[in-house]
């Protein structure tokens, strides 16, 4: 349930199609956006679920499982 949550919601900020959003996908670089562009997913996840994403998380390696991680170890 969490990773189809954050997949919509990446779909959602950065108009990309579902197929391209697997756990294994890398944010910055699979999915070609900025630091930026992730900003208004960072802060859905973080109204969605009540968790806070601690700075310095985005590194250039962070995929869509590890945030789906960090959600779920905060629940």
């Amino acid at each position: 349930m969490v990773f189809e949550t954050i997949q919509d919601m990446l779909c959602q900020c950065l108009g990309c199609d579902p197929s391209r959003v697997a756990p294994d996908t890398v944010l910055l670089e699979d999915l070609e956006c900025t630091a930026e562009d992730l900003d208004d997913v960072l802060l859905g996840v973080e109204e969605e679920y009540g968790v806070a994403v601690p700075d310095g998380f985005l590194t250039p390696r962070v995929t869509v499982a590890d945030l789906v991680r960090l959600v779920e170890e905060a629940l």
